[in-house]
């Protein structure tokens, strides 16, 4: 009888372990969703950062109208 209660004790300790390892694999699931938003919301910043500085180049390079005197 003691071996049996040592093994369902043993089988206890398990599912507890187990139950943590979801915990913890959930809360990691939840996290690499979060970071995955965050890497969206980054890469349209990035884009329009981009764009921003696209435009201001295109506003300060020389036009082909624009006549070199000297």
């Amino acid at each position: 009888m003691g071996d049996a209660l040592k093994g369902l004790k043993q089988v206890l300790l398990l599912q507890e372990q187990v139950g943590h390892l979801e915990r913890g694999a959930e809360r990691q699931r939840d996290e690499i969703k979060a970071l995955g938003r965050d890497l969206i919301g980054l890469d349209k910043r990035v884009v329009r950062i981009e764009a921003m500085i696209e435009f201001a180049a295109t506003r300060s390079a020389p036009t082909a109208n624009t006549a070199i005197e000297g």
